[in-house]
């Protein structure tokens, strides 16, 4: 007799344990501004499962291991069971989101960096945000280390595995004509301690990808979620033509 007990993982995805095995089904929810703004796209689910797919296969091809194992059409993957480290890691490639919005409410900003929507940062930037807390926000190396989160080490390693990836992401999107500007990504540790890269990768939901040409002309044209969050286009079709650029 099959048993499958779903949970809901998250603002987008949901996670089914069936004959002991661990699958990610991806949904056609979205939130925006820390769920204040709610809605549901068609296939969305689908495009962000298979960029996921599509990207975990390149990061293991590349030496970084991941929990995916397999992509199950349309819109799941399965995964290798982890317990998630309770930390987002965020790389900054170009100044926008949060990063601008601290700012703008006073904070300061990493020295060297020109505090304006779409700034290059010549040397990419790594930060962590909590996870889990109704609203996450940025917190340091200490205050990691101090919860049992993760140590020193730890915090290089995946600081070291974050660059990484960017540095794979960005050359392959800049062949296909798009900018990389950010990205968030998780990790999470196995029954050994092993940390593996986790949960989502390399879709518009959890980076903001930019068109080249638009961008070298002088204008931000926004190829993810930021169409949603300020009303500059349709999703279903902007999450489309994302994945036909990346993948197709």
């Amino acid at each position: 007799m099959t048993t499958e007990i779903r949970e809901r993982a998250g603002k987008s995805k949901d996670i089914i344990k069936k004959d002991g095995k661990t699958f990610f089904e991806f949904t056609n929810r979205t939130t925006a501004f820390d769920g204040v703004k709610k809605d549901e796209f068609a296939h969305k689910g689908e495009i962000c499962c298979k960029l996921s797919a599509y990207w975990f296969e390149i990061m293991e091809s590349e030496g970084i291991p991941t929990h995916f194992r397999a992509f199950v059409p349309p819109n799941t993957m399965e995964v290798k069971h982890l317990e998630i480290i309770p930390v987002e890691v965020i790389c900054r490639n170009f100044v926008a989101g949060s990063l601008l919005r601290r700012h703008e409410s006073g904070d300061a900003v990493p020295a060297g960096i020109e505090p304006r929507l779409g700034a290059k940062i010549l040397d990419p930037i790594v930060e962590f945000t909590t996870k889990f807390e109704a609203v996450d926000r940025p917190i340091d190396h200490e205050e990691i280390m101090k919860n049992g989160w993760l140590r020193r080490e730890e915090l290089d390693s995946i600081a070291e595995c974050t660059r990484k990836v960017n540095n794979i992401m960005k050359r392959r999107l800049s062949d296909k004509g798009i900018i990389l500007a950010d990205f968030k990504i998780e990790f999470g540790k196995n029954s050994a301690g092993e940390i593996l890269l986790a949960d989502e990768l390399g879709t518009p939901d959890g980076c903001r990808f930019w068109d080249l040409d638009s961008y070298e002309n002088g204008e931000i044209v926004s190829l993810d979620k930021d169409v949603y969050r300020y009303d500059k286009g349709d999703l279903s079709d902007v999450y489309q033509r994302i994945y036909q650029r990346i993948c197709e």
